[in-house]
C-alpha cells in the first residue's frame, strides 16, 4: 500500500475520466488486489487496462451464471409443472351464522389435486392465483398440502376457509366473481415424494 501512495502522490497531476478514475478505485478497493496484479511493478495505464480486463470477465461470468441459474430454475419448474394438476371445484360464501357457531362471514374454497407424474406425493405446497378475465388478479394465497396422493390419483379435501373482510378488495371480487368466470393459476414450488426425495425450486432444499 505504501508502494500505491508513493505512485499515486507522484501522478497527483495526471487527469483521468470519471469512467477510469472509477476503475483505478475498484481495482484499489478490491480486498488482496495486489496479489491478483500480473505484475509487481504498473504503470496507472497498464492497471487501468487490466483493471478493465478484469471487469470484463467478471460481468461476463456474472451474465454466464445468471443465464445458468435461469435455465435451471426454468427446468425445475418444468418438472414441477408436470407433477400436479390443482383444480378449484367450488367457491361460496358463508354468511355468519351464530346458530350454527359460525361468527363470521367466510368464502370456502374446494380443491381437487390430481397426481399426474409417476411417483407418490407426500406433501407439497405453491401459490394459487385467481384471474378474471383481462388476466388480471383477483385473490392469490400460498396453498400447502400435507396428505398423500398415489400416482394417477385425485384427492379432494375439505373447503378450505377464508375469513371474509368487505374491506379488502381482493375479497370482494373473489365472493362476488362467479367461479366460471375466473381462470386459476398453480405455481408448484416444493414437493415431497413418499420415498423422501424432493423437488424444490430451492436449490439448497432439493433432495436428489
Amino acid at each position: 500500500m505504501a508502494r500505491l501512495d508513493s505512485v499515486l502522490q507522484a501522478a497527483d497531476t495526471v487527469r483521468l475520466r470519471l469512467a477510469d478514475a472509477r476503475t483505478l478505485l475498484g481495482v484499489v478497493a478490491e480486498t488482496g488486489f495486489a496479489t491478483k496484479l500480473p505484475h509487481d511493478t504498473m504503470t496507472l495505464a497498464e492497471i487501468l487496462v487490466w483493471g478493465r480486463a478484469d471487469r470484463a470477465r467478471k460481468d461476463s461470468l456474472h451474465v454466464v451464471t445468471a443465464a445458468a441459474e435461469r435455465t435451471r430454475l426454468e427446468e425445475r419448474m418444468r418438472q414441477l409443472d408436470s407433477l400436479l394438476v390443482v383444480t378449484v371445484v367450488n367457491k361460496s360464501y358463508l354468511p355468519k351464522d351464530p346458530e350454527a357457531e359460525r361468527y363470521q362471514d367466510y368464502i370456502s374454497l374446494t380443491f381437487a389435486y390430481r397426481n399426474k407424474g409417476t411417483k407418490a406425493i407426500r406433501a407439497f405446497e405453491g401459490d394459487v392465483t385467481f384471474l378474471d378475465a383481462f388476466g388480471d388478479t383477483i385473490y392469490s394465497a400460498h396453498l400447502k398440502v400435507d396428505e398423500p396422493i398415489a400416482p394417477g390419483r385425485t384427492r379432494q379435501e375439505p373447503g378450505r376457509i377464508i375469513k371474509y373482510n368487505p374491506l379488502r378488495v381482493a375479497h370482494e371480487r373473489l365472493r362476488n366473481t362467479a367461479l366460471s368466470k375466473m381462470r386459476v393459476v398453480w405455481q408448484p414450488s416444493d414437493v415431497i415424494f413418499l420415498d423422501g426425495t424432493r423437488l424444490s425450486l430451492t436449490a439448497d432444499r432439493e433432495t436428489p
